[in-house]
């Protein structure tokens, strides 16, 4: 079973499922680094790769100076491509078998921002702009609905319901489609960008569909997000990282702190599992803590 063609294959696979582009890039560089290491080993055939070159492998990956995540992502891709080699019976015995990514309870949580740097960072758009007003509404709408990039540069201007003050998200992670709220503040800002904005910017390219636009008409970019998250950032003196993925994780960290249900939680960020919901209770016990000893009748005893 010849390497590169069968990776090559693997790859179509996961545009087929529905893969974020991003997921397919990380996945095509791991997988890319495990080929290479096998060409090392003198191994050309994928049936000819066994457990221990699966834990020869892993060894080679922890010892890089890289996080446990880092190291965990670069193992994951090379796991799923023997599961599906499996599950397409083109090998009949699994290498990755009792193979573990990383330790998880060891985990590092990510950066959550506070409802005060969420507002700080919010306020620094110049909204005598027509780019300050858009970036403001790109940045609501974030913080509102919890939706990844991709989701958020995949919305195009039927899929917002300002009526309703709801996003249908068409192009969700594998495919999947649901549909979550905007909130009174996030619809106000998005229905001033496409009533005063977005028209503006679509007259040099009017066939554009897509929701949120640059000056030239054509659909924001992952890279012109960050880029403008990232001056935010500095504008509001921040040292923490802000990206979008920054702000799914913080509405969903303060809707937790405001006693929402994870169940809801779990609806609004699109996860398959509550397990991967439950994440984002890892920063809760501090704030359960310090709400216990504010709030509870018992504290004075």
């Amino acid at each position: 079973m010849d390497i590169l063609v069968t990776i090559t294959e693997y790859k179509h696979h996961l545009k087929t499922i529905g893969y974020a582009p991003a997921t397919i890039d990380s996945y095509r560089k791991n997988l890319d680094q495990f080929q290479r290491f096998l060409a090392q080993s003198h191994i050309t055939d994928l049936k000819k790769v066994t457990h221990q070159t699966i834990i020869d492998y892993q060894q080679a990956v922890m010892a890089q100076p890289v996080a446990m995540e880092t190291k965990a992502l670069k193992i994951r891709p090379v796991k799923r491509l023997f599961e599906h080699l499996v599950a397409t019976h083109r090998l009949l015995i699994n290498p990755c078998d009792g193979i573990i990514e990383t330790n998880r309870r060891h985990r590092k949580i990510g950066p959550v921002l506070t409802v005060e740097e969420v507002k700080l960072v919010m306020e620094q758009p110049n909204l005598s702009l027509k780019t300050g007003i858009r970036d403001r509404a790109v940045m609501e709408v974030l913080y509102a609905t919890a939706i990844r990039l991709d989701e958020l540069l995949n919305l195009e201007i039927y899929h917002a319901d300002l009526k309703d003050k709801v996003l249908y998200i068409r192009k969700g992670k594998g495919k999947k489609q649901r549909v979550v709220p905007l909130g009174k503040t996030a619809a106000a800002w998005l229905k001033e960008y496409l009533e005063k904005i977005r028209p503006y910017h679509a007259k040099k390219q009017p066939r554009q569909r897509r929701l949120f636009l640059n000056h030239s008409g054509r659909a924001m970019t992952a890279a012109s997000v960050r880029a403008a998250l990232c001056k935010y950032r500095s504008q509001a003196g921040i040292t923490k990282p802000v990206s979008p993925h920054v702000f799914r994780r913080s509405c969903a960290t303060h809707l937790l702190q405001q006693g929402a249900d994870i169940r809801y939680i779990q609806k609004l960020l699109g996860h398959r599992s509550l397990k991967t919901t439950q994440g984002y209770t890892k920063v809760m016990p501090v704030e359960v803590k310090q709400t216990h000893n504010r709030t509870h009748p018992g504290k004075d005893l």
